[in-house]
């Protein structure tokens, strides 16, 4: 867990401690017809270095529990409030498991809505069905743990999910940034890479029938061979796709020669939905026309670099926002903009180590504080030269606030703990 696991959490009679997740081997069954999904999932992990009462989490109402072969009662795997705030309880397995000990979790549920705000449930039509993954930082629960068991987002660990469609009057494709193959008439297996944390995996369900899908290459820098990419649109997106391909892929070649290598193997997958839509995984989105180039700009600074915890996920949201503009911010992009130290203090960085969200302040206030840096530092280029050394030095691996406060001081030569203390921590 490369030491970044919170702390263990004393409960009434026992103790609520951090476990490392091996492997997650889940499958979603959709039954068209009957118009019902269920899930089922087997984890393999292993407790921290605290005996106690092993956390993770789930947004489904869980049925059925075994655990190492044992059926434990539903409500000996509940969610308890760990003090990360509203909406950040973890589900605390009511066990005592020795400190280094490994175990096998199991579990089957309905797959129902997720309990997290903002979250969508399964979608079913005439015949069809939809699914997506539907990713959010801003709110907590909204990783993979609405859908497949998961822990907090520094955490890597194997992900197969089996996707079984029965009863559907069309067939469906199954778009993901995993390597997917058929395991059966009905069955579409997905294995993420293993450097995958619970906001990297992206997973769409949707009938052929609704999609327009394109297939192109394109060159990057710094690759041997070209990026291959999808682009699938949603009917009611009513994209140019055809324009939609050529844009990301001009934007993923303006970002590798500008900020450094591409992190995610051979693949770019986008799946454009209508308004509203928009959320980054590694090497993939799925967005609204409108939100395309923030979300591709997401796979250098986001899921390129990935928080490494919640509470860090301020950085990729804020300079995102500065570096593209959007409609979170009322500020030009690469904007350059003194910032003294006499405004009111931010909180961008939620202090409490359970922390599970972003705030919605790091897309203005955070964009409004990398406008400050570039002034700070001389300028735009000046601060994005910095973020492209920031960046090569970590692709594809986990950064922290206070690494991007000691780089950008390191690299300009300039004190920058002040600002980051009043409008990223919030003291006065």
């Amino acid at each position: 867990m490369d030491g970044l696991h919170p702390p263990a959490v004393p409960l009434e009679a026992a103790v609520a401690v951090p476990v490392d997740i091996e492997q997650v081997e889940g499958t979603l069954h959709f039954d068209v017809a009957a118009r019902v999904a269920t899930a089922e999932a087997r984890v393999e992990l292993v407790v921290g270095p605290a005996t106690g009462c092993p956390v993770l989490d789930l947004r489904q109402r869980v049925d059925g529990v075994v655990l190492d072969g044992q059926r434990l009662p539903a409500e000996a795997f509940v969610h308890r409030d760990l003090g990360g705030g509203s909406g950040a309880q973890m589900r605390v397995l009511d066990r005592v498991l020795a400190a280094g000990s490994r175990h096998v979790l199991e579990l089957s549920y309905p797959l129902g809505v997720p309990d997290a705000e903002g979250a969508q449930p399964v979608a079913w039509g005439d015949g069809t069905v939809r699914f997506d993954l539907w990713m959010s930082d801003l709110h907590p629960g909204r990783y993979l743990e609405m859908w497949l068991p998961a822990n907090l987002c520094h955490d890597r660990f194997r992900l197969v999910v089996d996707v079984e469609i029965h009863g559907a009057d069309v067939a469906h494709a199954v778009l993901s940034n995993g390597a997917g193959e058929a395991a059966g008439p009905a069955r579409t297996r997905v294995a993420y890479p293993p450097q995958y944390t619970s906001l990297s995996p992206m997973l769409v369900v949707a009938p052929t029938t609704e999609l327009e899908i394109r297939r192109r290459s394109v060159d990057l820098a710094g690759r041997a061979g070209p990026l291959r990419m999808v682009t699938a649109a949603l009917a009611e997106a009513e994209a140019d796709v055809a324009a939609c391909e050529d844009d990301i892929a001009g934007w993923l070649a303006h970002l590798a020669a500008r900020y450094g290598p591409w992190a995610h193997g051979n693949w770019f997958t986008t799946v454009i939905w209508g308004p509203g839509r928009g959320m980054e995984y590694d090497g993939a989105t799925t967005a609204s026309v409108r939100a395309l180039e923030h979300e591709v700009f997401h796979s250098w600074f986001g899921r390129g670099v990935k928080p490494a915890r919640a509470s860090d996920g301020w950085i990729d949201e804020a300079w995102t926002t500065w570096a593209t503009a959007g409609s979170r911010y009322d500020g030009p992009r690469f904007a350059v903009e003194e910032l003294g130290l006499g405004e009111d203090p931010v909180v961008l960085y939620p202090p409490h180590p359970w922390s599970r969200a972003t705030p919605v302040e790091s897309y203005r206030k955070g964009a409004r504080l990398f406008a400050g840096l570039a002034h700070l530092l001389g300028g735009a280029d000046r601060l994005r030269s910095a973020m492209a050394a920031w960046y090569r030095a970590h692709a594809g691996g986990l950064v922290s606030t206070d690494g991007l406060e000691a780089h950008l001081g390191e690299w300009a030569g300039v004190d920058v703990g002040p600002w980051f203390r009043r409008y990223v921590h919030g003291e006065s």
